[in-house]
Order: C-alpha cells, then sequence, then structure tokens
C-alpha cells in the first residue's frame, strides 16, 4: 500500500508540472517569448539558466540555440539539476556566459542585486539575462519576496551595467484575475509551501488532487487571455513581465 502511494505521489507532482507547463496559457506564452528572445540571441556558446528547478526551459533553449552548452543549476536540486549552487554566488568566471536565464527566480531572491551583480559579471560584454518576474499575483512558494514594474527592474539593472532591452506580458486583468482565483483554490488544496519542493506522499498526493480540480479551470483562463486581448491590450495589471536585458561595456571600461 505503501509502495502505491509512493507512486501516486510521484504521479501528482509529475501531473501539476506536466498541466502547468503544457495547458496553462501563461506558461505556453512563457515559452514562446522565452524561445522568440533566445533565437534572436543565436549564436550563443553558453546559457546558464539559475533557479533551474525541474528544468522545463531546457528543451526550449535547445530548440532555439542548437549548438549552445546548456548549464542548470538550483540551490534546491531536483533530478534534473545539473549543478547546485547560489544565484548571488556564481561559480562561474567573469565574462564567460552568453545568456543567463533566471525564470521566477527573482522575487525569490532576499537580495536581487546580488544576483543581477552576479549575472553581469558572469556574462559576456553584449549577453543577454532574461527574467521573467509575476506581478498581479498572490504570494507563492517558498520565500516570495517581491514584485517589480518594468520602471523598477530598469532602476535594479541600471546600477549594475545591465539595460532592459525589450519588456513584455503575460496576460492582463483578466487572466490576473483568474490567476488569484485559481491560487486561492490551489492554496486551500495544497496548504502553503514549506520548503521549495514538495515533501512526503500526503503533499505530492494533494498536488494530484489540485490538478484534477484545477483542469477545468484552464479554460477559464483561455478566455480571460482571449478578453485580454481585446479589452486590455495596453494592461497596467498583467499577472507577471517577460524582461529582456543586455550587458553593457561600462564594466569593462571601468576595469581599464
Amino acid at each position: 500500500m505503501s509502495d502505491v502511494r509512493a507512486r501516486l505521489g510521484s504521479a501528482g507532482l509529475q501531473a501539476y508540472r506536466g498541466w502547468k507547463l503544457y495547458i496553462e496559457p501563461e506558461r505556453l506564452r512563457m515559452r514562446k517569448v522565452v524561445r522568440t528572445w533566445l533565437s534572436r540571441c543565436a549564436p550563443a556558446s553558453v546559457v546558464l539558466e539559475v533557479g533551474a528547478g525541474t528544468g522545463f526551459m531546457e528543451p526550449v533553449v535547445k530548440d532555439a540555440i542548437r549548438d549552445a552548452v546548456y548549464i542548470g543549476g538550483d540551490i534546491a536540486p531536483t533530478e534534473r539539476s545539473g549543478l547546485v549552487f547560489d544565484a548571488t554566488a556564481m561559480p562561474f568566471g567573469s565574462s564567460t556566459v552568453d545568456i543567463v536565464l533566471a525564470v521566477e527566480v527573482l522575487e525569490h531572491m532576499a537580495s536581487p542585486e546580488s544576483m543581477l551583480a552576479e549575472a553581469a559579471r558572469v556574462l559576456r560584454p553584449g549577453g543577454h539575462l532574461i527574467v521573467t518576474v509575476p506581478f498581479m499575483f498572490g504570494v507563492h512558494d517558498f520565500h516570495d519576496y517581491y514584485r517589480y514594474t518594468p520602471l523598477g527592474l530598469e532602476e535594479l539593472l541600471g546600477r549594475h551595467d545591465l539595460e532592459l532591452t525589450e519588456t513584455k506580458v503575460r496576460g492582463g486583468t483578466f487572466v490576473a484575475s483568474t490567476g488569484l482565483l485559481r491560487n486561492l483554490i490551489l492554496n486551500s488544496i495544497v496548504g502553503k509551501p514549506r520548503d521549495w519542493r514538495a515533501q512526503g506522499r500526503d503533499k505530492k498526493i494533494r498536488w494530484l488532487v489540485s490538478t484534477v480540480v484545477l483542469t477545468p479551470w484552464t479554460l477559464v483562463t483561455w478566455v480571460a487571455l482571449g478578453l485580454d486581448s481585446v479589452l486590455d491590450r495596453h494592461t497596467v495589471s498583467p499577472p507577471g513581465y517577460f524582461f529582456w536585458c543586455t550587458r553593457t561595456d561600462r564594466l569593462i571600461d571601468d576595469a581599464a
């Protein structure tokens, strides 16, 4: 019986991950935007993903830049983690990376400027930092500290020789509203996170239940996305932002 419960728990976690990646419109848009930006960066030799978690962006990177070396790491490793490291102390030499990818990471950093400084350090001049962050989104996951507007992030980037090149949103007011309700349902079933990853069989089974309950809700989110595309095209209340940033040459100039 315990073996069956363990398999159910694992299946629950995998089902939830798959649901978010391939059904949830926000995640699909995330993959599309990141893939487009990565394609613009090609050719690139080294792509570093910080806070890579379960590695769901690895296929996107390899599809967009086929010859690039992908390195994914996290402070809380999973079975897909290549390295274990803190994003504020990256184990790479200066100017050795072409692209740094941080998907839903910056809001979890107690010292976000330390991470941005490290990203600027490891990036080659002209290299790119791709960041995604939530905005109109409830407190989630473990250690959720901040929310960022484009103006606020641009100010932080400028302190570390990084320039905001392009900004995109992942929906508007309608998607944000459905997301808040979805989080209410999810948290009611799963409970508040106490660690970076789901712990224990019971917790993982709760993820399975939440996936079953929330799958029909995905249709509501797709409708909301359609409403946003018509009624809130220039939203100021998106559920999240995508930021494409470029490292400037000032670090090299200062060193000289």
